[in-house]
């Protein structure tokens, strides 16, 4: 259940950004990606960790809004949700093309959701009713990120960024692993056989039932890139 991230574009604007605004981080070429790449990985834990001074949440943990879905004949909804991990992810590739605007970034992590959940339909083959505790754990989800920007400025003549809109891809690679009580109104021998299929098919599944969580993680992650983006002029982040 790939978390995190459409969400992803913010992770890289925040990076961006605390090139020149967080110590110890390098203030580099946009387009240097061997500068880019390890300066977004030093802001990733810092940024996640909130920036009140900006108007940043804290988003490592994060209080996800609530979500409800019907997809492919399962109604599902998530509330109370928190999502943890973004602070802990390795940036892979930082790509910035100056000439089509366009920011792209790598990266992977381990993250967990959990929160209280109300479903009922299918899942795949197999019938599904439930309301109580859900937890999921994924293991070394990629994220791949493409944002698209336009620069604007200001009455002074400093220039910012500004998100226009995103898109994302996601991959759990090696496990994901669900955990959910009161299945079946608490029958223990339909709740088994339920999670052991969840479990069992946990790539499929990751697939189609993720992305609606992550768009969910997504918009809370954007709104806050675009927040902190206008308190920060391009050349205070990097050398543009």
């Amino acid at each position: 259940m790939g978390v995190i991230f459409k969400f992803v574009v913010s992770l890289i604007a925040v990076n961006f950004v605390y090139c020149a605004v967080l110590p110890g981080v390098d203030k580099c070429n946009l387009e240097d990606s061997a500068c880019m790449t390890p300066a977004f990985q030093k802001a990733f834990p810092s940024f996640m960790s909130g920036l009140p001074e900006h108007g940043v949440e804290v988003l490592d943990v994060m209080n996800m809004d609530d979500v409800a879905f019907d997809l492919s004949g399962l109604q599902f909804s998530l509330k109370e949700g928190k999502l943890k991990g973004l602070k802990t992810a390795t940036v892979d590739n930082v790509k910035w093309n100056l000439q089509k605007k366009t920011l792209s970034v790598s990266f992977h992590m381990d993250a967990s959701i959990k929160g209280h959940y109300v479903a009922s339909g299918r899942i795949l083959i197999l019938p599904i009713t439930g309301d109580g505790q859900m937890k999921l754990k994924m293991k070394n989800i990629l994220i791949k990120l493409l944002m698209h920007y336009e620069v604007e400025k200001d009455a002074q003549g400093k220039e910012y960024v500004v998100p226009t809109k995103y898109s994302f891809d996601f991959d759990v690679r090696d496990n994901a692993h669900f955990s959910l009580t009161n299945l079946f109104n608490g029958n223990k021998e339909l709740s088994d056989a339920m999670l052991l299929f969840l479990n069992e098919n946990w790539k499929q599944i990751s697939i189609e039932f993720g992305r609606p969580l992550v768009d969910s993680a997504s918009k809370k992650i954007f709104k806050n890139v675009k927040t902190f983006l206008k308190s920060v002029a391009i050349k205070d982040i990097a050398q543009y």
